[in-house]
């Protein structure tokens, strides 16, 4: 979701600072299936990203809109997941969270193939701006990381990876080691199979949405990675592979690690 808003954001600044407690963190961190993905040591990481993102990223509402404590916390838990082993420069290119409560109208412009620059208005989930803000709905912040291969934080912060090295495209700037070969076979390859079956009318094996471009199909399929990490293995297993690389986490077995959450719990 690359398009610029056209229209002039007038965001309700937060000035105060999150109180980081036990209780708020237990009580938000909850809410998300997908972190039960990790293991004791990622989490005990997670928090420590998700204190460094609240304290250097700023939090603002967009219109009347001011996010509490729980909005703001969400959103530093998820954005956590792609940087939980980059650290915080994979972001350094945006500071500033801009919060909407529901679905924005973005007013978007877009070059086709030929040149030709097409204007319309779009209702969007999420924006990522090149050296700017990231914008958020909140209601789909909290429909996030439900296991149900859905996250739009995650969706908007890997375009923030992905323009690191200029244009988003869906080949962000590799770790030394990483075959860049074997990156863009792999998800060339996811891309174009996906492309293939919509134009046979077949079942998608990852969101539609991915089909848009490479950049979008990059996205998505961290949108999977992070939230249903062992369906993405069996389905896109070279994909998972590289995204294991990329993000420096191996999210197999990921099932397993919920039961054992689920049991401890219990």
């Amino acid at each position: 979701m690359l398009s610029r808003l056209k229209a002039i954001l007038r965001p309700a600044a937060r000035t105060r600072p999150i109180e980081l407690d036990d209780g708020l963190y237990e009580r938000v961190s909850g809410r998300f299936p997908a972190l039960h993905h990790l293991d004791h040591k990622q989490r005990v990481l997670l928090k420590t990203r998700c204190r460094e993102i609240l304290n250097t990223k700023s939090f603002q509402g967009a219109g009347d809109f001011a996010p509490q404590d729980d909005d703001c916390l969400a959103v530093a838990l998820l954005a956590a997941l792609p940087v939980l082993h980059l650290g915080l420069d994979g972001y350094r290119d945006f500071h500033t969270f801009i919060l909407y409560p529901a679905p924005f109208i973005a007013d978007i412009e877009e070059v086709d193939e030929d040149g030709l620059v097409h204007s319309g208005r779009d209702l969007r989930s999420g924006e990522a701006w090149a050296r700017g803000p990231v914008v958020l709905a909140m209601n789909d912040v909290w429909d996030s990381g439900q296991g149900e291969g859905f996250n739009v934080v995650v969706h908007e912060l890997a375009h923030q990876l992905d323009q690191l090295n200029g244009e988003a495209n869906g080949f962000p700037p590799l770790h030394a080691g990483m075959d860049a070969g074997a990156w863009t076979r792999a998800f060339s390859a996811g891309f174009e199979r996906l492309l293939t079956e919509l134009e046979q009318g077949l079942e998608p094996s990852i969101d539609p949405y991915g089909a848009e471009s490479p950049a979008e199909f990059f996205a998505v399929a961290c949108e999977f990675y992070f939230d249903v990490p062992d369906w993405l293995a069996e389905n896109h297993s070279q994909i998972h592979a590289q995204l294991a690389k990329f993000f420096m986490m191996d999210q197999k077995d990921a099932s397993r690690r919920v039961a054992e959450t689920q049991r401890s719990a219990e």
